[in-house]
């Protein structure tokens, strides 16, 4: 609700001595963000997920060349991701194939 109000977001401010926690309500109005700033905002965000997955590729591309076959599971433990992120980079590679289906797949990386 407040943030429908476009009102500035509350903030939490700790004292001590004495002990005291204030919750800190504003009721002005957030400044527009420019959609120019916006876009900036976006190309930087989306700049830094493709760099991320650039590296996410390489490290399965390591793993595959010393295990040979990886299930989607170990990707996403490897990389910290969700097993359906893992997933998802694991078919943007051309180099890798799939064997098998559902549960019992698996990765490799494919043939020359």
């Amino acid at each position: 609700m407040w943030e429908d109000e476009g009102w500035e977001e509350p903030t939490i401010e700790e004292s001590f001595d004495p002990d005291r926690t204030s919750l800190v309500l504003r009721f002005t109005k957030k400044q527009a963000i420019k959609m120019s700033d916006k876009k900036q905002a976006i190309k930087a965000s989306d700049k830094k997920q493709a760099n991320k997955t650039i590296k996410n590729k390489e490290k399965i591309r390591i793993y595959l060349q010393k295990h040979e076959i990886a299930r989607t599971s170990d990707i996403a433990k490897l990389l910290n991701l969700s097993v359906a992120r893992a997933r998802a980079v694991l078919s943007e590679m051309e180099e890798v194939e799939a064997l098998g289906t559902n549960r019992a797949r698996v990765y490799q990386l494919r043939k020359k």
